[in-house]
Order: structure tokens, then sequence, then C-alpha cells
């Protein structure tokens, strides 16, 4: 079975939130890294945006 790009797309960052969720209740997330962490899920939205929007052109 063959996924577009948008759905694999999806696929992925469905799993990097499970990953982030296990990871906050493990208790594994420190204040430290925090920041970084918002950093990073800022700029894995902003480019899941930017797919979704290539998608529907």
């Amino acid at each position: 079975m063959s996924n577009t790009p948008l759905e694999e797309a999806m696929d992925r960052a469905e799993r990097a939130l499970l990953r982030i969720e296990r990871a906050i209740e493990r208790g594994t997330m420190h204040d430290s890294h925090d920041g970084a962490l918002r950093a990073k899920v800022a700029d894995v939205l902003a480019e899941l945006d930017v797919i979704i929007r290539e998608a529907s052109h």
C-alpha cells in the first residue's frame, strides 16, 4: 500500500508527538531542554504547514 507524501509526513509528525508524550510521562524532560524542544516543535509544525499547503495546490 502506497501512501502519499502528505500521509507519510502526517504519520511522521504523529510518531514524533507520541515520542514527546512518552518522554514527558517518563519525566525525562528537563526545564533546560524545554526551550530547545519548543523550538524544534515549532520548526516541525512550520514544515508540516508548508507540506499541507503544497499538497492542497
